[in-house]
C-alpha cells in the first residue's frame, strides 16, 4: 500500500467513485446521504473544485487506485483558517490509518503551502474512527453543538476540531 495524495482530476472520476454514495455505511455520518449522485455530477463537482481557488479537492489514491477524498475549503479566508472534509469511499481501506494519513498531508500543506493559521473540522458523534483520526493529528475538541445533526433518523452531536498550525 503507497497511499498519496493529488489534485483530483475530472478524468478520474469513475463510477466507482460516485458508488461510494451510494454505500450507507460510507455515508453513514455524513450530508452526502441528502444528496443524489450520477457521473456526470461528481465531474461537474470536481471541475467547480478545480475553478474555485477557494478549495482544493484531493484525491485518496493507492497507486492508481482511487480510494478517498480529502478536501480543503476557504484558503482565501482573511483569518487564515480552512476547513477540512474527508471520506475515505473505499471500505477495503477502513481501519488502515488512511485518513489519518491523508489528515497528516494536508496538516504539512496547510503548514507550508498555504500559510495558514488553522484547520477546523466538524465531525458527528459516534464517528469514533474519524474523531480518531483527527486527534491522532493533533486535532482538539473546540466545542460541542448538541443534536445538531440528524443521520439514519437519529440526531447525533457535532464534535467541532480545531488545530492550530503556527
Amino acid at each position: 500500500m503507497k497511499i498519496e495524495l493529488s489534485i483530483l482530476q475530472v478524468d478520474q472520476v469513475t463510477q466507482s467513485y460516485v458508488n461510494w454514495f451510494s454505500n450507507k455505511e460510507v455515508i453513514r455520518y455524513s450530508d452526502n446521504q441528502y444528496r443524489v449522485f450520477s457521473l456526470n455530477g461528481q465531474r461537474e463537482y470536481v471541475k467547480d473544485c478545480l475553478d474555485n481557488e477557494d478549495i482544493d479537492l484531493y484525491g485518496i489514491f493507492d497507486g492508481s487506485l482511487h480510494i478517498g477524498n480529502i478536501a480543503i475549503s476557504g484558503v482565501n479566508s482573511p483569518h487564515r483558517r480552512a476547513e477540512l472534509t474527508y471520506v475515505v469511499g473505499d471500505r477495503n481501506y477502513w481501519g488502515l490509518g488512511v485518513a489519518s494519513f491523508a489528515i497528516s498531508e494536508l496538516v504539512k500543506f496547510g503548514k507550508t503551502k498555504y500559510e495558514l493559521n488553522k484547520f477546523y473540522a466538524g465531525v458527528a458523534g459516534g464517528n469514533n474512527a474519524s474523531i480518531k483520526a483527527l486527534e491522532k493529528n493533533g486535532f482538539k475538541r473546540e466545542g460541542v453543538r448538541e443534536n445538531h445533526l440528524i443521520y439514519g433518523g437519529s440526531y447525533y452531536d457535532q464534535y467541532d476540531y480545531g488545530l492550530i498550525l503556527r
